[in-house]
């Protein structure tokens, strides 16, 4: 029997479509919890009401429902406050922990050290397993080394929370990654907990996907955070849009469409052949996926600039 006692946070903004299997599978861990603190940033949706509904026929663990006004941050850092013991475990409405996901997490727990769990993805679509690999770390990219903690799975101390800052109330998106950034400055010991999985629910549809790409480069931006894949992205469509306006200057119309096309078609088959091998299905969503993150990825970095 575990006598460490640990609260399990979360943030919710209408997640009525969700919230439910979510607490269940929080419900359901074979390490107990000792309580569950929900903050929320303004449902609108039926939320609350399931919330309270739930809370009436399950009494253990303890359910705390907190209304905040702000954003992520200011939900998560509400209800680290509000918690009473020294280990805050994270999670995220849309995630569905795994029932040994608060286990594996304090397997891997160490006194001062961050615990940063894993995730897997459940797409009942072609569409959403080809969003996976566009949002999720996959099995065989990942370095248990450097692998960085997510709000999705993660198990903290309130004190080392406090020691690095808190998250910063300032960001309304990619907080948990600039959170992440203080840890490494701060020398924090990061535990990768392979096994401490919470199951993701990808977007569903094309305008979803976008709108939570173009939110993290806006995001990173304005956390002052620019990924080499986010500078590659520039790079690569800065050069090919020049190559092509010079072509067109000079009179080689013909040519350029031709390039264009050529520079198109092998963009398209690179992105299809680089994530195939980790669907089954909706292969062909993966070039659309990747022009429309590659748009989204800029788009949202220069809002950030500008905001």
């Amino acid at each position: 029997m575990h006598t460490t006692k640990i609260t399990v946070i979360l943030t919710v903004l209408n997640e009525e479509k969700t919230i439910l299997k979510l607490l269940d599978a929080l419900f359901q861990q074979t390490y107990k919890i000792e309580k569950i603190i929900i903050t929320d940033g303004g449902s609108i949706d039926s939320t609350e009401n399931l919330v309270h509904q739930f809370r009436i026929n399950n009494v253990n663990p303890e359910i705390e429902f907190i209304k905040v006004l702000g954003n992520r941050s200011v939900g998560r850092n509400v209800a680290i406050l509000n918690a009473t013991t020294q280990l805050i475990a994270v999670t995220d409405a849309g995630c569905i922990p795994h029932q040994n996901w608060l286990e594996e997490l304090f397997k891997k727990y160490e006194k001062e050290s961050v615990v940063a769990g894993y995730y897997d993805a459940v797409a009942k679509t072609g569409f959403e397993q080809a969003v996976v690999p566009y949002v999720l770390v996959m099995p065989d990219k990942v370095n248990p080394k450097t692998f960085l903690p997510a709000t999705r799975s993660l198990l903290i101390e309130k004190e080392t929370w406090q020691k690095v800052g808190k998250f910063n109330e300032a960001l309304k998106w990619n907080e948990d990654y600039e959170f992440a950034q203080r840890l490494l400055r701060f020398k924090v010991s990061i535990r990768f907990a392979e096994n401490a999985k919470v199951t993701w629910i990808p977007r569903s549809t094309l305008i979803e996907f976008w709108s939570m790409i173009w939110n993290f480069a806006k995001g990173d931006v304005e956390a002052k955070i620019w990924r080499k894949k986010v500078i590659l992205i520039f790079t690569r469509y800065f050069f090919g849009s020049v190559l092509l306006v010079v072509f067109f200057l000079l009179g080689y119309w013909k040519s350029t469409f031709l390039l264009f096309t050529f520079f198109l078609t092998i963009y398209c088959i690179w992105a299809y052949y680089k994530n195939q091998k980790y669907l089954s299905k909706g292969k062909l969503w993966l070039p659309v996926l990747q022009i429309t993150s590659d748009l989204a990825v800029m788009g949202g970095s220069l809002a950030g600039l500008m905001n």
